[in-house]
């Protein structure tokens, strides 16, 4: 069984620079566990790494798809694996970084027994019958009567992941769910040993949050956005328009509140997004916690969080020789 290390938690919480430092130290490449950061172009508004941080360690699974394309958590999965066994290849040790809950879940699972089939032609006529909000509700409704866990993970208006669980459905005559459970209890190709950045005051993340969006509109989010946007890139209904911090970007370009009110926004998904991320990263009990602050709320000094990351990471290492 493979091993890799892993750096999680929400935004803004300082995983790019501490992921850097734990790479240099142990030998890392980095798989990045974005789901935003896998498409070109989205560079600042995802908070990608530079080009001088690719520099001093190499980075995986970013820039690797035009914005109009769509991906699923399984195709990640598979990539991601790939580039995993590459990387073991030259003796060197995986690190995957990142926030994306749902992609990290697929790695540290087992293999699927039996991949769902797939039909384009399928997938494109139910993709024809949800173009308004009661046809959105309607198909939503329709995967309800035949699977209502999936249904209840799912927001109506993500239709791709709606018609993919109808797809499965109606090409197999099993559910989403069904398949998923059967993942879930095959045992994992990879073991990962998982450090998550948290906070006991939730209002530092907020801060940081406030401050990191601040900081993307002084290195030209705006026109990243709207050069996109203008290029077609950006498509309604795409998993990329859909990205915190290009659809806020978007309504303002599209005359439909100021530039402040658009920021404002941005400002606020981000810290719901971080909530939710926050709470995913908690259920999972086998993790260390590096918490960034202290339980009186002070920050805590980068000399002090690096020699707890590379305690917790020594640690981890050691148990894989037992």
């Amino acid at each position: 069984m493979s091993f890799a290390l892993a750096i999680t938690g929400p935004t803004a919480s300082g995983k790019t620079a501490l992921s850097l430092a734990l790479a240099e130290r142990f030998g890392c490449e980095i798989i990045s566990i974005d789901s935003m950061q896998i498409y070109e172009r989205m560079d600042i508004g995802t908070a990608k790494a530079t080009r001088e941080e690719r520099a001093r360690v190499p980075h995986h699974m970013i820039d690797f798809l035009p914005p109009t394309e769509s991906y699923s958590a399984e195709d990640y999965r598979a990539d991601a694996m790939r580039v995993l066994e590459d990387i073991e290849s030259r003796g060197k040790l995986p690190l995957f970084v990142g926030g994306t809950g749902l992609y990290m879940d697929t790695v540290m699972r087992g293999s699927e027994l039996a991949s769902p089939p797939s039909s384009e032609e399928l997938k494109a006529k139910l993709m024809a019958s949800a173009v308004t909000d009661d046809e959105r509700e309607a198909l939503w409704q329709r995967l309800y009567e035949v699977d209502p866990a999936s249904a209840e993970k799912t927001h109506k208006n993500n239709v791709r992941r709606v018609v993919r669980a109808l797809e499965i459905y109606e090409l197999t005559g099993k559910t989403k769910t069904y398949f998923d459970e059967l993942s879930r209890a095959s045992a994992p190709d990879v073991r990962v040993g998982m450090i998550t950045l948290d906070f006991h005051n939730r209002d530092n993340l907020y801060s940081r949050v406030d401050t990191r969006v601040d900081q993307m509109m002084r290195e030209g989010l705006l026109d990243e956005v709207s050069a996109l946007y203008s290029e077609g890139l950006l498509i309604d209904g795409t998993t990329a328009a859909q990205a915190i911090g290009y659809k806020e970007i978007i309504t303002y370009l599209d005359g439909k509140c100021t530039l402040s009110e658009a920021v404002e926004q941005l400002k606020l998904s981000t810290r719901r997004y971080a909530k939710r991320q926050l709470t995913w990263f908690r259920h999972n009990e086998d993790a260390k916690r590096l918490y960034i602050d202290r339980e009186d709320g002070t920050l805590k000094e980068l000399p002090e969080l690096l020699s707890e990351l590379y305690g917790m990471a020594d640690e981890l290492l050691k148990s894989t020789e037992n």
